[in-house]
């Protein structure tokens, strides 16, 4: 009987192992660190290999201005797919700030609707000043529009702000992100990074430029460790505000000043760069700094060519184990062991 319940107990430990492989680096962000420092590093949504490519756009977007209840913001964006391609996942990402009633910074009664349909994000991701006076918090809200975005087209996207007091907020512009499935092109391998860090120089709280640093790293080898058969790997950024200029971004030991200065305008700037010849084989880091400037990244985009897709041998699986089942297999051989050494004793 002693040897029936060890083993139930450390069958039992299994569902919570597959739980932290399945969602380790997932969850939610909000309120994680509330600063002008860098403390809030973008996190991993999703890595993978494929065929095909990565589309992100941010259609007519512009700054709202302050936004009233009950007064709306719309985008549209548009998506062309090539023929015979399909939709991976898409991600559709707004990005507000300034979101306050009366003095008191406060979170918005944000509704978004995507081509009349009220969707939800399952993943948000905020930041904010922490201390007074104007201590006003800004955020990324990820929604999943894979279901939506099926073969390419136009869409139209709608914030209201639905608060039934005096909230109000600001919404820096809208990005909707496609990864989709080509039979046409080279393989890529791609990292998709989310989240929200302020990032402010401030001396009268004690901010320095080297603290208003936010830096993460694109985890994991780049294709299976041999970096020398890349062809190419582009690096995208995306930062609410970051418009002065006054800012430095480095990719591994490559720094690059003066980034962000309000392209496409100034209360949203994007970054794509080539960075092929500063790639290295595991764990690309990237650092933001600001400089003199206000900012808030919010997404990195890291796409790594590989060439043509290598057909994997016969003998060797291509589909990714299922989660927690190696660890199951081990701890049933393990258990098994135990008993069967305990009854020859």
């Amino acid at each position: 009987m002693r040897h029936i319940i060890i083993a139930i107990l450390i069958l039992a430990l299994i569902p919570a192992m597959a739980a932290e492989t399945v969602t380790g680096g997932h969850g939610q962000n909000d309120h994680a660190a509330e600063s002008y420092a860098g403390d809030n590093p973008l996190l991993t949504y999703q890595h993978g290999t494929i065929r095909g490519d990565l589309i992100y756009t941010i259609g007519d977007s512009k700054y709202s201005g302050r936004l009233h209840p009950n007064d709306t913001y719309t985008v549209n964006l548009s998506i062309k797919l090539p023929k015979g391609a399909t939709v991976e996942f898409a991600r559709l990402y707004t990005y507000w700030t300034w979101s306050y009633i009366g003095s008191n910074g406060t979170y918005p009664d944000m509704q978004v609707t995507f081509d009349g349909t009220e969707i939800n994000p399952d993943q948000t991701f905020t930041d904010r000043k922490g201390i007074s006076p104007y201590d006003y918090p800004a955020g990324t809200y990820c929604y999943d529009a894979t279901d939506r975005v099926k073969s390419g087209g136009a869409y139209t996207v709608v914030v209201e702000n639905a608060a039934t007091d005096s909230k109000k907020f600001s919404v820096n512009g809208i990005g909707l992100l496609v990864i989709y499935n080509d039979p046409n092109r080279d393989e890529i391998e791609y990292w998709v990074k989310e989240g929200c860090d302020i990032i402010s120089v401030n001396e009268d709280v004690g901010v320095t430029a080297e603290a208003a640093t936010t830096e993460f790293v694109f985890e994991g080898d780049v294709h299976h460790g041999d970096a020398e058969d890349v062809t190419k790997a582009t690096l995208t950024t995306v930062v609410a505000s970051g418009d002065k200029g006054e800012n430095t971004m480095t990719f591994n030991e490559e720094a690059y000043s003066g980034v962000y200065a309000g392209d496409p305008y100034p209360d949203l700037a994007i970054d794509e760069r080539d960075v092929s010849a500063h790639l290295v084989a595991r764990d690309n880091t990237v650092q933001i700094r600001d400089d003199g400037d206000f900012m808030a990244p919010s997404n990195a985009f890291l796409v790594v060519s590989c060439g043509p897709q290598q057909q994997a041998p016969e003998s060797s699986p291509t589909s990714e184990s299922t989660p927690g089942f190696g660890p199951f297999l081990t701890i049933l051989v393990i258990t098994v062991s135990i008993i069967a050494l305990r009854r020859r004793s």
